[in-house]
């Protein structure tokens, strides 16, 4: 089973505490780096939603795909 709390961060946000100091910023409009942030991120980004199925069906094809292959043993030689 996939769960998750919410998006993941931006690539280059400054870690945890960057994240932070984003969301922050994206949820109020009157903080200093609302406008940067929301440019930088797109106004479809919200770090509050998820959609967990797409991740499920790209693990069910992985899933699918590996049990499908068996393992391959090969002799060594010396």
């Amino acid at each position: 089973m996939i769960e998750a709390a919410g998006r993941c961060p931006p690539e280059d946000v400054g870690g945890p505490w960057g994240y932070g100091d984003m969301i922050e910023a994206l949820e109020d409009p009157g903080h200093e780096s609302h406008a940067e942030m929301r440019a930088w991120v797109g106004d479809g980004y919200d770090p509050h939603k998820f959609d967990a199925e797409p991740l499920k069906a790209k693990v069910a094809a992985l899933a699918k795909r590996w049990s499908k292959k068996p393992a391959s043993k090969t002799a060594r030689r010396a």
